[in-house]
């Protein structure tokens, strides 16, 4: 069987068979549609296509049938095909099926719910359906390579190359440098194996031992602002700053936005954010700011990848930022939306082997890596419950490791209760990190339980460290006032001894009139996305009262000049 399947279990005949015929006429082509009238059969069915060797990429079971309830089959279900998608069945207007649906959802037994009753499929089967074979596929189906990435498997650079490609979401392909494919490739180039990390791209151009300059020349994005004054210039393109892109170029301003790493943030790396308004089967933190970045690129927003801001300074009514290539680029108001960076642990025998099985974040990059392999994910918040979930999916086994008594106190509640369901992921409260062993890689961690102080050692071939944050802001020293933890105070948090003006800071500005802070780097900010982009598009409505307050009394000045 070359198609993968597409299960239908339902005991209502009339359905099933009106749902298989839908099913079938529309993506026939491409999967084989097969049924099953009670959940016993449904199972019989799996077990004759796992005995095929056969790909499965969705389930739909109705939600009450003959020998089961249709969660409670998915969930077998995720234990035989764990990659298929999973559809729970409902009858359009049934109300009582809504805290079964909540329930399945909460302990992930479901991914999504289809509703009986259409008329059309077009408008409720179809778009439901397509979304969970579009993923299945992207996970299961060679994809075109933009890129092909050769490097050795655990080198720190290759890590750091997949890392920036993955939250880039640029299509590439990385080839172990010890395989044949891999040999091969180099041999057709003439490439040397000593020059890794290697770059092919799908046009059969090569570069060897790319700089991260390179990476975004070749992949052709802008690496430089243009000349000119800038109305805004937005440093960071994490949800805060991709928010106001989006606002303040809908809005007219011409808006820059300068990125050092990658489009997202840390919540670009996030591989699925469930509380975010709008969508309620939860999207990818890549998907979500991928297409905030698109959508301010097609307002007209510029974007500029691969510099940092270096220095800021003020010259007349303009600020200026000095970025990382010695360049500057000028504007009439700034926004700082450079987000932070994870705490290191500060442990020498783990942070030699940073890239070689200890990562900070990079999930979403590294999990291809572990599959069947016993991990740990370090952190209590909510991007550590997301990295554990998705590395549930290929590991193993994954420890999640909490300094404090309990997950409740830092992660979001659905996390919890999904990691509780996870069979696969077990949860170490009161424990830290201490030490880590390998040589050439990760092997092992030591860990310490602080209510006794006794230490084990475990076998690990990853650690995935989110433990709290830090702040970007050195960069700010002697220019903009940060408080003891280097966060930029904004608002009424500014003290009076470092503001220039009559008038009281605005809500999001910082100790320099026109320079705005927001999102994680802001003092007292609510680290989550939806808060974030809130920030954004209050910081512009801001920013748009600043310029105009501006260009009063800059024609104020103008008079007094002309009557002098």
């Amino acid at each position: 069987m070359s198609r993968p399947a597409i299960l239908v279990v339902d005991s209502d005949h009339a359905e099933l068979e009106r749902t298989v015929h839908a099913l079938a006429r529309r993506f026939g082509a491409d999967y084989f549609v097969v049924s099953a009238p009670t959940a016993p059969q449904g199972l019989q069915v799996l077990a004759d296509l796992a005995s095929k060797e056969a790909e499965v990429a969705l389930v739909a079971a109705a939600l009450r049938m003959t020998g089961g309830d249709g969660p409670a089959f998915l969930d077998e279900v995720r234990s035989r095909y764990p990659g298929a998608g999973r559809a729970l069945m409902i009858e359009m207007g049934d109300t009582t099926a809504t805290e079964s649906v909540r329930y399945a959802t909460a302990r992930s037994q479901i991914d999504f719910c289809i509703v009986g009753g259409w008329e059309s499929p077009e408008e409720w089967l179809y778009p439901q359906v397509q979304e969970a074979l579009t993923k299945w596929a992207n996970a299961h189906r060679p994809r075109h390579e933009h890129v092909r990435l050769i490097g050795e498997q655990w080198s720190p650079r290759s890590h750091e190359l997949r890392d920036l490609l993955t939250r880039n979401m640029v299509p590439f392909g990385f080839y172990d440098a010890s395989t044949e494919v891999a040999q091969r490739l180099l041999a057709e180039h003439g490439l040397s194996p000593d020059a890794l990390p290697t770059i092919i791209l799908f046009n059969g151009e090569v570069i060897a031992e790319p700089t991260n300059m390179d990476l975004a020349t070749i992949l052709g994005v802008r690496t430089q602002p243009d000349s000119g004054l800038y109305d805004l210039v937005v440093l960071g393109a994490g949800p805060a700053g991709l928010a106001a892109a989006v606002y303040a170029a809908s809005e007219g301003l011409r808006t820059v936005v300068i990125e050092p790493q990658a489009i997202g943030g840390q919540a670009g790396s996030s591989s699925m954010i469930r509380n975010y308004p709008g969508f309620p089967r939860g999207i990818s933190g890549g998907e979500l700011t991928l297409r905030a970045y698109e959508q301010a690129a097609l307002l007209g927003a510029q974007f500029v990848f691969a510099s940092r801001a270096t220095g800021l300074s003020t010259r007349g009514n303009e600020r200026i930022v000095m970025l990382s290539d010695g360049s500057e680029v000028a504007c009439r108001s700034v926004l700082i939306a450079t987000g932070v960076s994870y705490r290191r642990l500060n442990i020498p025998s783990v942070d030699r082997l940073l890239g070689m099985g200890v990562f900070y974040g990079a999930a979403a990059a590294e999990a291809g890596a572990m599959t069947d392999q016993h991990v740990c994910v370090v952190g209590g918040a909510n991007s550590a419950g997301q990295a554990a979930l998705h590395l549930a999916k290929v590991a193993a086994r994954v420890t999640i490791l909490v300094r404090g008594a309990s997950l409740a106190s830092g992660m979001s509640d659905y996390l919890v209760r999904e990691i509780d369901a996870t069979l696969n992921i077990e949860v170490r409260t009161q424990t830290r990190v201490v030490d880590g062993g390998g040589n050439e890689r990760l092997e092992s961690v030591v860990l310490e339980d602080l209510r006794t102080g006794t230490r084990n050692e475990i076998a690990a071939a990853g650690v995935f460290i989110m433990i709290g944050a830090e702040p970007r802001t050195d960069w700010l020293e002697g220019a903009v006032e940060r408080d003891p933890y280097g966060y930029v105070p904004t608002g009424r948090d500014v003290s009076l001894d470092h503001w220039p003006l009559e008038r009281p800071p605005m809500l999001l500005e910082t100790s320099v009139p026109g320079v705005f802070a927001i999102g994680d780097v802001r003092s007292g900010s609510v680290k989550r996305v939806v808060s974030a982009v809130g920030d954004g598009g209050v910081a512009v409505g801001l920013i748009h009262q600043y310029l105009a307050q501006a260009q009063e009394q800059s024609l104020v000045t103008q008079q007094l000049v002309t009557a002098q």
